[in-house]
């Protein structure tokens, strides 16, 4: 008889809410790029979102998209879009100070590789799904976009949080449905830390990007 698995899974693995939010940003990519491009000035906070979805969409539809030879291209418009020292301190708060270099350096990485890996495997799940751009607000260096995501069974809004580096705009956190992407990461892995520390924490997170490899 086979007997039931009694592998008990690590608090990584238990994020549901966590899990819920990055799978319904990852709608995003495939989405904003629907926008009428009246709504995106050039230089403006929204511009510098759907210059990102633009370039991706261009892989997407090309005549010769192949997902595995076409991956870095779109790794490189998620990694450009987003900034990863900014979300990697958020999350990790007051214990970024007390981290080595080393576990600065291979947090903000595998954070990368998780958000990356969400949003990738969303574009392969997309249904044609409309979204509505609602505005931007902008107070100096900081800006949020608002949209939300058309689809038959209701609204979804979702915000982006950006910040101005040199001449860009880059994002440091996406709100769905008001809930912000870093504050959950910073929530769950508050409590990994304290339990197992900031190595445990990586090594965790190492375990489920091996599992959610895309």
């Amino acid at each position: 008889m086979h007997k039931p698995s009694t592998r008990r899974s690590t608090p990584v693995e238990r994020l549901l809410p966590f899990r819920r939010l990055l799978l319904l940003a990852g709608l995003l990519l495939p989405l904003l790029g629907l926008a009428p491009a009246s709504q995106a000035q050039s230089g403006t906070p929204t511009s510098a979102v759907k210059t990102t979805v633009d370039n991706i969409l261009a892989v997407l539809r090309s005549p010769t998209f192949n997902f595995e030879a076409d991956r870095p291209t779109i790794s490189a418009e998620i990694r450009r879009t987003f900034d990863d020292v900014a979300m990697a301190q958020s999350v990790l708060a007051t214990h970024w100070k007390n981290a080595t270099p080393a576990q600065q350096g291979e947090f903000k990485t595998l954070l990368m590789q998780t958000i990356e890996n969400t949003y990738i495997g969303r574009l392969k799940a997309y249904t044609n799904e409309t979204v509505d751009f609602r505005g931007e607000e902008v107070k100096e260096t900081r800006a949020s976009v608002k949209t939300v995501i058309l689809s038959g069974t209701g609204e979804i809004p979702v915000n982006y949080r950006l910040r101005k580096r040199g001449e860009q705009w880059v994002v440091y956190d996406v709100e769905v449905e008001n809930v912000s992407m870093i504050s959950s990461f910073r929530d769950t892995y508050r409590g990994i830390i304290s339990k197992d520390g900031l190595d445990g924490l990586i090594a965790q997170m190492k375990v489920k990007l091996d599992e959610m490899e895309i």
